[in-house]
């Protein structure tokens, strides 16, 4: 049915953009189209799939909306030249030899494994659907070595089809962009005396299981906060923000714990923050390219280990790692800023870090150019 498109011509002038299925004006999606865009307003036709169109800046101008797996939407990514998607394209498209379907991922690095085995009843639909999604993969943005290697085998693509250019989504953080700071501090409302910490935690298990899942483990806010005052003698805050694919609602009544859950954009809060707690999320990845401290948090490492996995040993991440909140604090007052430097450069030569900060721009190059 869908191949009634194809009597319409392809307009070579069209980019489609989807972020999380229409749920998010965000991620390489969103960096990739305000490059582009900021370059050349005019010179093409801009369509984002977005469920909630009051998601899309006012900023931008001439950029149509389209519903998520609504008619618009089936005719414009059947007719655009470029899809560019930070998931995958559903695999019931017939994405049609002259188009380009540009995968860019939501995650660096190499870290927690996020393909579970699945039951062998389902194995053959699972790799069925795999090699639909690989015959329509133009190509895959990819921040390092490591990654190209593990995913080439899990999506069945060839070794070509892996841009070594970086995620777009990161090159905001190779700059030291006060207005973004200042941008995240107004929203907030947070004084610029402050300093911060954000706390973001990954979801736990499938994506479907995801929900109502409390991933906080009760982390003691007020013993960080005086472990960062002993450490550095200034006054942070508590940003703490849900991954999101969890529901549940992390409560704390202190007046220095700020909820940053509904901040859109996860890669402003990366750039604006002063430190960044997590465990297993590869905003680790992101954040690493700023230096800044970065710790993990993580009272369930070894069944995590046990039922998810990592791609890279736990023990081989440049990042100090807690099991328990004293342990923490621990690590917070001993930090070493130099070693730890030293550690997350050997990091991304380890991995083979492909990130330099023109992601956006390399990838327009290979697209237009």
């Amino acid at each position: 049915m869908l191949r009634l498109f194809y009597i319409i011509p392809i307009n070579k002038r069209k980019i489609v953009f989807v972020s999380w299925e229409g749920r998010q004006y965000a991620c390489n999606p969103k960096y990739i189209f305000e490059y582009i865009y900021n370059l050349y307003p005019d010179k093409y036709i801009y369509v984002w799939s977005l469920r909630d169109k009051k998601k899309m800046p006012s900023d931008f101008v001439n950029v149509q909306i389209c519903g998520y797996l609504t008619l618009k939407y089936f005719y414009s990514v059947l007719t655009a030249k470029y899809i560019i998607t930070s998931h995958v394209i559903e695999p019931f498209f017939p994405i049609r030899k002259d188009q380009k379907v540009i995968y860019t991922w939501h995650g660096g690095g190499a870290y927690k494994k996020v393909y579970k085995s699945r039951k062998r009843s389902r194995q053959w639909s699972r790799l069925l659907v795999r090699d639909i999604r690989a015959k329509m993969i133009t190509y895959v943005t990819s921040s390092c070595e490591k990654f190209s290697e593990i995913h080439l085998n899990i999506w069945n693509l060839s070794q070509d089809k892996f841009l070594p250019i970086g995620m777009p989504r990161n090159d905001m953080l190779f700059c030291h962009n006060m207005d973004i700071k200042e941008k995240v501090y107004k929203y907030f409302n947070i004084d610029f005396d402050k300093k911060l910490i954000l706390y973001a935690p990954t979801y736990r298990g499938s994506i479907h299981a995801a929900k109502n899942v409390d991933v906080s483990f009760n982390i003691d806010v007020e013993n960080l906060l005086n472990a960062f005052k002993t450490k550095y003698g200034e006054t942070y805050l508590f940003l703490y923000r849900e991954h999101s694919l969890t529901d549940s609602q992390y409560m704390n009544n202190s007046i220095n714990v700020i909820s940053a859950s509904l901040y859109p954009d996860m890669q402003e809060l990366l750039c604006a923050v002063n430190v960044l707690i997590t465990d297993y999320s590869s905003s680790i990845w992101d954040f690493s390219f700023t230096f800044k401290p970065c710790f993990l948090y993580a009272p369930d490492v070894q069944k995590y280990q046990e039922d998810q996995g990592f791609y890279t040993p736990i023990e081989e991440w440049p990042f100090p790692l807690a099991q328990t909140n004293k342990q923490l604090a621990e690590n917070i007052i001993h930090f070493d800023e130099e070693k730890y430097k030293r550690a997350v450069k050997k990091h991304h030569a380890d991995l083979g870090s492909y990130e330099k900060g023109t992601a956006c721009e390399q990838l327009y190059n290979i697209l237009f150019n």
